[in-house]
């Protein structure tokens, strides 16, 4: 059982990666880039953010990815609680997206 435990550990260690999958009204995309960079920027300064990238589809230019990396689940959870995050949520809400999924994902073979 020891083993057991300590693989719990390691899960529960390991890092965690969060990819949204957004499509932003297209009469909302400035405030959806100043909002994405203040929650980015916030993000980054965050101590246990390892990763926060935006990225624009080039094929439709109101689809954007992000791709985020937590050191760990509690990392993921106090980034939940920061202001900045607020921001991102607050314009789902509005109804600033025409649709947003989520993906969680463990981190098992990530470059530093």
């Amino acid at each position: 059982r020891a083993g057991v435990a300590s693989t719990s550990t390691a899960l529960a260690s390991k890092p965690f990666a969060i990819v949204v999958d957004a499509e932003i009204q297209p009469d909302r995309i400035d405030e959806f880039l100043d909002l994405i960079e203040k929650d980015a920027v916030g993000s980054r300064a965050e101590p246990g953010c390892l990763r926060f990238d935006v990225h624009q589809s080039q094929d439709n230019p109101n689809k954007f990815m992000f791709y985020e990396v937590y050191k760990d689940a509690d990392a993921v959870a106090f980034h939940k609680e920061q202001p900045h995050f607020a921001l991102w949520t607050n314009f789902k809400e509005s109804g600033g997206v025409v649709s947003s999924v989520s993906y969680k994902l463990d981190g098992i073979f990530m470059s530093d």
